[in-house]
C-alpha cells in the first residue's frame, strides 16, 4: 500500500521542473519552463510527458524515497521521455493515457534498479530506464489494437495554425525558407528530437534556452554535433539518415555530458569529446542496423554506451590526472563547475589526495632538490635533502669536523602522515665527516606506508636513534628518530622521498608536500601541494589555537551578527542590521554557514591545517558573502608577516556582459581573474594570548589589469569575536561576528 507523506506543492512543482531540465543535465527552472512549452508543440506528447512525470514523482514520494533526489528530478526524467514518446506515437485517448501511466510506473522501477546497480560503481543511469520503457511499449505495439497511430506531423502547418494562428504559420514558413544550410537544419532538428519534436522551431527554442542557461553547454552542443557531422563526411557515411531519424541528439548529449557535466570543463575534456564522438558515430550506425530488424529505434543507446564506458574507465585509474577530473559535487551548471573547481583543484589536487607535512620542526633548508647536482638522478630524482643553516647559510659551526658541529645533527625527524612502519633500520653507525658508506647506501632508514600507493622513506638517520620499529602504527608529527650521517652521507642531512613500493631501494614518486611555509625576505608565504626547491627555507606552520577555535565551525553552532554600512547607495545600506547565522551540513556532509535572513550559503572546509571557504550561493549584497570573501583561505598555522595567495571563483564577483563572454571561452582561457591575498599583520606571541590581526586584499582583473580593489581588515579576539571591515569604492562594511553554540 502506498502512503503519501505530507508533500508541499512547491516540492511537487520543483520535482516536475527539474525532471524536464535534467534531460540536459540542468537544474534551471528557466530551461525547464521552455522545455515544457516545447513539449506541448505536440499536445499529445506534452500531455503524455507531464502525466508520466507526475506519476513517477508521486510514486517516489509515496514509497518514501529521498526528497532531495526526487526534487532534483532524477526519478522523473526517464518517465518523462517515455511519456513524450508514447504520447507522440498514438492518438490521444483514455487508453493511451492509461498506457502512459503504466509505462511511467515500469520506467520508475527500472530507474530504481539501475540506480542501485550502477550506483555501486559511482556511475549514473543516464537514460537507460527510458530505453527499456520505450522499447517495452514499442515491441508491444502490434498487440495494442485499441490504440490508434497518430497522424499528427503529416499536416504540420495545420497544427501550427491551431497552436498560434496565421502569424505562427508565417513565422515558421520564414524559418523554413531562410534556414537552408543542411548542418544547421540537422543540428536544430536533432535538438528538437530530444523532446520528440520534429520541426525547426523546437530546435531553435531549445538552442536559445541552452544559450541563456549556459554558454558552455551551448558551445558543447555545437561542438559535439560538428565533430560527428565531419566524421560522417570523412568516412563516407551517408548522413541523410540523420535527416530521417534525427538521431544526432546522441552526439549533442554525449558532448554535454562528458564536456561539461560529469567532467570539469577544460581543454582536456574538450579534446576527449573530439576523440570520443567518432566512437558514438560508429556505435550509432552499427546499432541502427540491429534495431532495424526489430523495427524500433536505438534512440539514445549510443550516448549511454559511450558515456558509461568512458566514465567507468576513469573510475579504474590508479592516478587521476589533474586536467581530467570528474566533478566531485555536481553544481548543476558547467560554468559553476569550472569556476569553482579550477580554484579548488589548486587547494585539493585530485592527483594528491594525501597532505603530507614536512618531517621536522623549525626552519630547514633544501640542500638538494629534485634532479640534484650530486645524487637524486634518473628514477631516483624526485627526492629532497634537508639541512639546517644559520643566517649566513652555513650548515655548521666551528670547523665542521664533528657531527655535533652540524645544526641538523640529532634533531627530531617526524612522521609526515599517519601510517604503518614497514621498515626500520637502526644499526648503521654514523660516518666520520667527509666519509661515506656505499655498502649500506641509505643508512638508518624508516619507511612508512600510508596506503597501497603511497609510502615515504626517511634516510641517513642517527645511529640507534629510532623510536619506532616495523609494524608500529604512527601518527602525523610523531617522533621517528634523529637526523644523522649514516650511509652514503658525507655530512649530516635528512634524505626524504615519496615512493609507491615498500622497499629501501625503491624508485621515487613525484609527489608534493601538502602545506608548508616558504621563508622569504619579507616574511613567509603559504604553499599548498608544491615542491620545495634547492636553497628554499621551509617550515611547518605551528597551529594557532586562537585561529583553530575561531574558524572551527561546528554544525548546530549559531553566530550573532551585527553589520554597519557606510555607502551613498541604498543597495549597500540595506545590508546594515542584525543577523543570525547557523552552521549546518547538506546531504553530502558538506558544512556551510546559512544566513537565516537572506538564505545565503557559504560552504567551507577545515582540515586542521587550513580553513577554506569553497563556494557561496546567494546575493553579494549579503554580510555573509563578505565574510566568505574576507576569510576565503586562512592557514591555521599562521606566523606573523606570513601571507597566503588564492583566487576567488570568477562567477562570484563578475556579472553582466563580461561574465557572459567569459563563459564562452572559459574552458580554454580565463581573461577574468579575482586574486586574493591574506597577510598576518600582528599576532603578538603566536602561541600566547594576543589578538590576531590580518589584512586581505582582493583584486578584480580583466586581461591582467586591476579594475577594482577591495581592502579588508580582520581581527579575531580572545573572546571569540571576529571583526571584518571591508573597504572599496562603493561602500565600507563593518561586520562583527560573535560565535556561540546553539542551545539544544
Amino acid at each position: 500500500m502506498i502512503t503519501f507523506p505530507s508533500i508541499k506543492r512547491k516540492e511537487i512543482v520543483q520535482s516536475v521542473l527539474n525532471s524536464y531540465s535534467q534531460v540536459f543535465f540542468s537544474g534551471s527552472n528557466f530551461l525547464a519552463v521552455l522545455l515544457i512549452i516545447i513539449s506541448f508543440f505536440d499536445y499529445g506528447a506534452g500531455i503524455g510527458g507531464l502525466l508520466a512525470v507526475l506519476v513517477a514523482n508521486l510514486l517516489a514520494y509515496g514509497l518514501g524515497y529521498n526528497k532531495y533526489l526526487i526534487s532534483s528530478g532524477i526519478y522523473g526524467y526517464n518517465a518523462l521521455l517515455v511519456g513524450l514518446g508514447v504520447g507522440l506515437f498514438y492518438q490521444p485517448s483514455f487508453e493511451v493515457y492509461a498506457l502512459i501511466v503504466i509505462a511511467a510506473v515500469v520506467t520508475f522501477f527500472i530507474t530504481i534498479v539501475f540506480q542501485g546497480v550502477l550506483g555501486k560503481y559511482g556511475l549514473p543511469f543516464l537514460s537507460i530506464p527510458f530505453l527499456f520503457g520505450i522499447w517495452i511499449v514499442a515491441l508491444s505495439g502490434g498487440d495494442l489494437t485499441a490504440l490508434n497511430i497518430s497522424e499528427r506531423g503529416i499536416f504540420t502547418y495545420n497544427e501550427l495554425y491551431a497552436l498560434g494562428g496565421q502569424y505562427f504559420v508565417d513565422f515558421y514558413d520564414f524559418l523554413e525558407k531562410h534556414i537552408s544550410n543542411s548542418f544547421v537544419r540537422l543540428y536544430l532538428h536533432s535538438l528538437g528530437a530530444i523532446f520528440f519534436q520534429s520541426h525547426l522551431l523546437a530546435g531553435i527554442v531549445i538552442a536559445v534556452g541552452l544559450l541563456i542557461y549556459s554558454r558552455i553547454t551551448f558551445v558543447l552542443s555545437i561542438l559535439g554535433f560538428s565533430v560527428a557531422f565531419l566524421f560522417y563526411q570523412l568516412v563516407g557515411i551517408e548522413f541523410s539518415s540523420l535527416g530521417y531519424t534525427f538521431i544526432g541528439f546522441n552526439y549533442i548529449l554525449t558532448a554535454i555530458a562528458l564536456g561539461g557535466y560529469y567532467l570539469v570543463p577544460g581543454r582536456v575534456s574538450f579534446g576527449w569529446i573530439i576523440l570520443m564522438l567518432p566512437a558514438v558515430v560508429l556505435v550509432t550506425t552499427s546499432t541502427q542496423q540491429i534495431f532495424i530488424l526489430l523495427k524500433i529505434s536505438a534512440y539514445s543507446l549510443p550516448f549511454n554506451i559511450v558515456v558509461l564506458m568512458f566514465l567507468y574507465a576513469l573510475k579504474l585509474r590508479e592516478k587521476r590526472p589533474r586536467k581530467l577530473l570528474e566533478t566531485p559535487v555536481q553544481l548543476g551548471k558547467p560554468e559553476k563547475n569550472l569556476y569553482l573547481y579550477t580554484g579548488n583543484l589548486k587547494r585539493f589536487p585530485a592527483a594528491y589526495p594525501v597532505s603530507a607535512t614536512l618531517p621536522f620542526l623549525g626552519e630547514w633548508t633544501v640542500s638538494q632538490g629534485h634532479s640534484g647536482e650530486y645524487t637524486h638522478k634518473d628514477a631516483w630524482r624526485h627526492a629532497w635533502d634537508f639541512v639546517i643553516t644559520d643566517r649566513n647559510g652555513e650548515q655548521y659551526k666551528g670547523s665542521g669536523d664533528f657531527h655535533e658541529d652540524y645544526f641538523c645533527f640529532g634533531k627530531a625527524v617526524l612522521a609526515p602522515f599517519d601510517g604503518t612502519v614497514i621498515e626500520a633500520v637502526n644499526h648503521i653507525e654514523d660516518n666520520i665527516i667527509g666519509d661515506v658508506n656505499t655498502k649500506e647506501n641509505w643508512g638508518n632508514t624508516v619507511i612508512i606506508k600510508h596506503n597501497d600507493y603511497l609510502y615515504v622513506k626517511l634516510s641517513h638517520l642517527k645511529y640507534h636513534s629510532l623510536e619506532v620499529k616495523a609494524g608500529d602504527q604512527v601518527k602525523k608529527g610523531q617522533l621517528l628518530g634523529r637526523c644523522g650521517n649514516s650511509g652514503r652521507s658525507p655530512y649530516p642531512h635528512l634524505h626524504f622521498q615519496f615512493q609507491v613500493t615498500p622497499y629501501i631501494g625503491s624508485v621515487t614518486l613525484d609527489y608534493p608536500f601538502g602545506n608548508y611555509l616558504l621563508k622569504e625576505n619579507n616574511g613567509y608565504t603559504q604553499k599548498n601541494f608544491e615542491f620545495p626547491k634547492k636553497d628554499d627555507i621551509v617550515v611547518n606552520p605551528a597551529k594557532n589555537e586562537l585561529l583553530l577555535k575561531a574558524l572551527h565551525f561546528i554544525p548546530g553552532q549559531r553566530m550573532n551578527i551585527s553589520v554597519e554600512v557606510d555607502s551613498p547607495k541604498e543597495k549597500w545600506r540595506k545590508m546594515a542590521g542584525d543577523f543570525s547565522w547557523l552552521v549546518q551540513t547538506d546531504v553530502y556532509n558538506n558544512t556551510f554557514i546559512k544566513c537565516e535572513k537572506d538564505n545565503g550559503l557559504a560552504y567551507l572546509h577545515n582540515n586542521d591545517e587550513l580553513h577554506y571557504f569553497t563556494n557561496f550561493t546567494g546575493t553579494r549584497y549579503s554580510p555573509l558573502f563578505w565574510f566568505f570573501v574576507a576569510l576565503f583561505k586562512v592557514p591555521i598555522g599562521f606566523l606573523p608577516n606570513s601571507r597566503v595567495n588564492d583566487s576567488v571563483p570568477v562567477n562570484l564577483m563578475f556579472t553582466g556582459v563580461l561574465k557572459f563572454l567569459q563563459d564562452f571561452v572559459a574552458p580554454l582561457y580565463l581573461f577574468l581573474n579575482i586574486d586574493y591575498q591574506l597577510v598576518m599583520k600582528d599576532a603578538g606571541d603566536i602561541l600566547s594570548s594576543g589578538d590576531l590581526e590580518m589584512k586581505a586584499e582582493i583584486n578584480k582583473r580583466i586581461f591582467g589589469k586591476t579594475v577594482n580593489t577591495y581592502e579588508i581588515d580582520i581581527k579575531i579576539s580572545q573572546e571569540n569575536i571576529i571583526q571584518v571591515s571591508v573597504n572599496f569604492n562603493e561602500a565600507k562594511i563593518n561586520i562583527t561576528c560573535q560565535n556561540e553554540l546553539e542551545s539544544r
